[in-house]
């Protein structure tokens, strides 16, 4: 029903002649193996896929390729509710899955802690204002960027749907709208949002939480404002 309702399209995608950013949203231990939130017989596979994707896009690219991890990261003082707590510092849920650990060791890696569900804004700087992931995709002069972890319809759709406004709103090119007009545009209009959707994932929790729905409709909500959702990826 949902499929006919809510229809979803994936198309393989060419990644060109630019510079790639990966995402990697929340493939952390709260969710991947241990902790309140965790759902390790759906989470795990989805490490393995993300850490295939990577070696994939790496042979492709090289050091065209860019990553960036995000690691939900939470004080045990502040509660984020409707959720229990989970990525408390310190109970070593807040690290990164073992089975990716390597990918930290690897060049071109970043990583950004973040205290809420949605890494644009765990991403603001609250003393200066300053966005390390607007920065990371300034700075790297990133011309696609590709998402994925989990959860599809949380974390991931807000980070994902966020970006795509911040794109539009000029946050993601250092040109100047007045003086330098045409790279701005291009850079606007060039710089391509996807979703890997085979690495991606969310977590069952019966009653509450059907993941096969919820995987759809965080894919579909993506989808619905403008991100692309990538089935295969190659040159």
């Amino acid at each position: 029903m949902l499929s006919e309702l809510l229809p979803i399209d994936l198309s393989p995608l060419s990644l060109g002649a630019g510079r790639v950013g990966l995402v990697v949203v929340d493939a952390g231990v709260a969710f991947t193996r241990e902790g309140n939130l965790s759902d390790p017989t759906h989470m795990v596979p989805m490490v393995r896929r993300i850490g295939e994707r990577w070696t994939e896009l790496r042979g492709l690219l090289g050091d065209r390729l860019h990553t960036l991890c995000f690691l939900d990261t939470h004080h045990a003082d502040i509660p984020e509710p409707p959720y229990p707590p989970h990525g408390v510092i310190g109970t070593g849920e807040e690290e990164i899955d073992p089975e990716l650990a390597w990918l930290l060791q690897e060049p071109g890696v970043q990583v950004i802690r973040k205290d809420c569900i949605n890494g644009f804004v765990g991403a603001i700087d609250r003393r200066t204002g300053e966005n390390a992931f607007c920065e990371w995709v300034k700075g790297e002069g990133i011309s696609t960027l590709l998402v994925c972890g989990d959860c599809t319809d949380i974390c991931v759709s807000d980070f994902v749907v966020s970006a795509l406004s911040a794109r539009n709103h000029g946050l993601l090119t250092s040109a100047d709208p007045d003086t330098e007009r045409g790279r701005y545009v291009a850079e606007i209009t060039g710089l391509r949002i996807a979703v890997l959707a085979d690495a991606c994932e969310t977590f069952h929790a019966p009653g509450f939480h059907d993941r096969p729905a919820a995987h759809h409709v965080g894919l579909w909500l993506m989808a619905s404002r403008g991100a692309l959702l990538v089935s295969d990826i190659g040159p």
